[in-house]
């Protein structure tokens, strides 16, 4: 029967995150046997596949019905007016990978105002975030350890040669001095989506094939980079022995086709 079809019943892959939403009435609008349209930019499609016949959801062709629901499925922060009467939702799929550069003894929660701002700017969902990438001197750096700790974001770092072999649209010739590459956020950014398709690749026990998933999961195009270096730097504070330092930390985003599989 249709009217058991409810919205929990969504064979919804289970690393993607609940965002904003009216959910209620979405679930009331599926329960009720209504149309739902679903707009699907980002992440596996293969969920499709369960849904039972007769189902009332709408993504493709002509519709007939009038939408009553609308489920949104992207790596985008929507803000929904509460005054609307089509109630919508959204999911987010973990697709974006955040490269971080940033001098020693950066804060962790300077690292995260950092994040957090060019979310709220950029209109990211920080639901979406896979995990940092960085350069390999920075395995250890506390902020960065903390964070990924307090969020369980995995932390990818790379060589300089590795990241030197990046093209990016921002390099720095000082950079390029002081760590041997000319990009450390931004080319990260893009190393990191770059190894999670590689390692999707080479997996064996993969219940779907990995051709399966990139037909089905939203394609970036040449590049992958959501979000050039930002950077944002604060007032000096202390160091160890009473030498003042300067925080600064440099963000990056790169979207990936592949939504995280760890």
């Amino acid at each position: 029967m249709i009217n058991e079809f409810t919205l929990d019943k969504l064979d919804i892959p289970g690393g993607w995150k609940r965002g904003e939403g009216d959910w209620a009435g979405v679930a009331a609008a599926i329960a009720r046997g209504e149309t739902v349209e679903v707009i699907q930019e980002v992440g596996s499609t293969l969920w499709k596949n369960t849904l039972p016949e007769g189902h009332s959801l709408y993504w493709e062709g002509k519709n007939q019905s009038p939408i009553k629901a609308r489920i949104w499925i992207s790596f985008t922060q929507r803000r929904f007016a509460p005054e609307s009467a089509l109630p919508k939702v959204q999911w987010h799929p973990r697709v974006l990978w955040v490269g971080i550069g940033c001098k020693r003894g950066t804060s962790r929660e300077f690292i995260e105002n950092a994040i957090e701002q060019v979310c709220r700017v950029y209109h990211l969902a920080e639901s979406a975030i896979v995990g940092i990438a960085t350069i390999d001197t920075k395995a250890n750096e506390a902020g960065i350890l903390e964070l990924c700790q307090e969020r369980n974001w995995p932390l990818k770092t790379f060589t300089a040669n590795i990241l030197n072999s990046v093209e990016v649209p921002n390099p720095s010739n000082i950079v390029a001095q002081e760590v041997g590459t000319p990009s450390i956020a931004e080319a990260a950014a893009l190393c990191a989506v770059r190894e999670e398709i590689l390692t999707a690749d080479e997996r064996q026990d993969m219940q779907i094939s990995i051709n399966h998933l990139r037909s089905s999961a939203f394609i970036c195009g040449s590049n992958p980079l959501l979000v050039p270096k930002k950077i944002f730097r604060k007032n000096p504070h202390p160091l160890q022995g009473g030498v003042e330092g300067v925080s600064a930390v440099t963000v990056a985003v790169a979207v990936c086709a592949i939504e995280y599989l760890g």
